[in-house]
């Protein structure tokens, strides 16, 4: 009964790839940074002493990065107990954005250039702002900036309860973020208004990522706060994923938990279950591993490491998340049949002592775990796309467009 867990780790980077000075991010190191800082005592909130991931590193996450930098990470302890197989990758999609490496890894990488927002005029597009005013009836909007969406909030939230106008901003990915209040505007028509901007980006050729409705509540800044009922309306790329592969050539089944499905646009899923937080995504995705059959894939984001802790640059909670999935990780790991192939991947960094706050390119680790599985380095990967050719190998359906197996 062959089945594959696949675990995202958002952002969890391992180190500056060979093309990472092109983004301006060469000496970024998501992993290494965290576990210095902290062992320097030098991360924020008063975090000091050795990042605790023993399960993580029986894994290989210690011996992969010695194998990228030449030297085990300070401020992690060495273990002398391996299992499983692991290597690590670059990407050859042309950004380092969610949507890109989600994508590669499950076999399609992401040539095209994305639109991007206008750093330098710092606003979308008069002409843009214009047919979604015209289109969507709404006699105007806010914000239309680079911005974080918990200052934005504080900054615009009370205009916004006032006009009923939407907030409009975007962050360093291809994004077009709609923020507005659950209750006061109506979460049905949060999605209803993306929707239509999703729409009218497609039509007009604007290849913008995602859109992303992100509802908030309260009555004053102070405790103007997001919720979990954010929704991403992906544009759609018209190439076959090993997930649909799957479900097409085996009668298999995908269960996204997290935002998977909204990355897909509910493409090659068969069931999808929202989080709330890390303590959910772990539940959950145990709940899932413990109810799928046969021909399976149990597909799980962990946002926070990257919306929380990477891109709000908090070093002691980013190391407190890791420490969090690695004491749970045993859950996972006896709950496995002999048959079960668990992998533990990233889909880009996000170093949080980096200059900025966006998304790092890095090397991302893949971890690969199987009952009675020798313990051995896969090597460098070229790309993403590799792992999705070993799931393909694994279940016996037809070969990707691109990787070769892990395996």
């Amino acid at each position: 009964m062959k089945r594959v867990f696949l675990i995202i780790l958002d952002s969890f980077g391992i180190g500056s790839c060979m093309d990472s000075y092109e983004f301006g991010d060469y000496g970024a190191n998501t992993f290494g940074n965290i576990a210095k800082m902290c062992f320097l005592g030098k991360a924020n909130n008063g975090r000091s002493g050795v990042l605790s991931i023993p399960n993580l590193m029986s894994l290989g996450i210690g011996e992969i990065f010695k194998e990228v930098t030449g030297n085990y990470p300070l401020g992690v302890k060495k273990t002398k107990f391996l299992q499983g197989c692991y290597a690590y990758s670059s990407s050859i999609s042309k950004g380092k954005d969610t949507f890109s490496g989600h994508w590669e890894i499950v076999g399609v990488p992401i040539f095209k250039e994305w639109f991007f927002f206008n750093k330098l005029t710092n606003s979308f597009s008069k002409s843009l702002l214009n047919k979604i005013k015209n289109d969507c009836g709404l006699t105007g909007i806010l914000g239309n900036c680079h911005a974080s969406g918990t200052e934005i909030i504080k900054k615009f939230g009370i205009e916004h309860l006032l006009t009923k106008k939407p907030i409009f901003y975007t962050s360093s990915d291809s994004v077009f973020q709609v923020s507005c209040h659950e209750k006061e505007y109506g979460l049905n028509n949060l999605y209803e208004l993306c929707k239509k901007i999703r729409i009218i980006l497609n039509k007009n050729k604007i290849n913008i990522a995602r859109v992303i409705a992100r509802p908030f509540i309260g009555n004053n800044p102070e405790n103007f706060k997001r919720t979990e009922k954010r929704k991403d309306f992906s544009i759609i790329i018209n190439k076959k994923t090993v997930l649909e592969k799957l479900i097409l050539e085996k009668g298999g089944s995908v269960h996204a938990i997290g935002k998977i499905s909204d990355i897909f646009s509910g493409i090659g899923i068969t069931s999808s279950i929202s989080t709330q937080d890390l303590f959910d995504s772990f539940e959950k995705t145990i709940k899932a591993i413990n109810c799928c059959s046969r021909n399976s894939i149990v597909f799980s984001n962990f946002i926070d490491f990257d919306s929380l802790w990477g891109h709000r640059r908090d070093v002691s909670g980013y190391a407190k998340g890791l420490e969090y999935f690695d004491f749970n990780l045993p859950r996972l790991l006896n709950i496995l049949k002999k048959d079960d192939l668990l992998i533990i991947t990233a889909d880009h960094g996000c170093d949080p002592t980096w200059i900025g706050t966006d998304h790092t390119r890095e090397y991302v680790p893949i971890l690969i775990y199987k009952k009675k599985m020798k313990n051995k380095f896969l090597g460098c990967r070229k790309t993403f796309a590799d792992i999705s050719q070993t799931i393909s190998e694994y279940f016996g359906i037809s070969r990707m467009n691109y990787g070769d197996s892990i395996l």
